[in-house]
């Protein structure tokens, strides 16, 4: 039995099977291996060593009208709907598609006290990072995605005001804000020598 390939020639049959071997032998025998057609061809069983070359050939000479945009691709079946059946020029461009999504993006609707109560039980209750069980068993009202950001928002906040908290330190202030020491200020020294030695 012969197939037509993309080129239009005919060529011999090679089930789903021996394409398999034959494509396991092209990794086990890179180019450059000695004899590498006539061990493709033993693996196969059925082929001779000039059957799988010219396989090979025929191959390579597809994937480059492929590539090319000579052949049409089938549609797959996870293609998304349409699209694979419009031509590429009347696809849509990838960034279009992401100001469309933003266009129909829901706003988010603020939490409510007695949700963000309901947020610090059940955080005490299941502990970080269990926004699913968060959200089915204490915050009914909103989705593990939501629980989730307001998590990490909730913590955000915790860390700012831990910061804020914090005893500055000698090394937080700066030269423009001045000191009460008239040596360290070079005030109030007629000597043209530093302050320190």
């Amino acid at each position: 039995m012969r197939n037509t390939g993309a080129a239009g020639r005919c060529v011999a049959t090679w089930t789903w099977e021996e394409n398999k071997i034959f494509e396991i032998g092209l990794v086990e025998f890179p180019h450059g291996t000695a004899d590498r057609w006539g061990k493709i061809a033993a693996s196969l069983g059925n082929k001779s060593a000039a059957e799988t070359e010219h396989h090979n050939a025929l191959l390579l000479e597809d994937l480059a009208a492929i590539e090319a945009g000579l052949v049409e691709l089938p549609p797959y079946p996870d293609m998304e709907v349409g699209l694979g059946l419009l031509p590429p020029e009347e696809r849509p461009r990838p960034n279009s598609e992401k100001k469309q999504s933003a266009v129909q993006r829901k706003t988010g609707k603020p939490w409510t006290e007695e949700e963000h109560r309901l947020f610090l039980l059940g955080l005490e209750r299941f502990g970080k990072g269990d926004w699913k069980s968060i959200s089915r068993y204490v915050v009914q009202t909103r989705n593990p995605t939501q629980v989730a950001s307001h998590a990490q928002k909730h913590f955000e906040r915790q860390e700012r005001e831990e910061q804020n908290k914090k005893r500055r330190s000698i090394f937080d202030s700066s030269i423009s804000e001045g000191s009460s020491d008239p040596k360290l200020a070079g005030e109030g020294s007629s000597d043209p020598k530093p302050a320190y030695n």
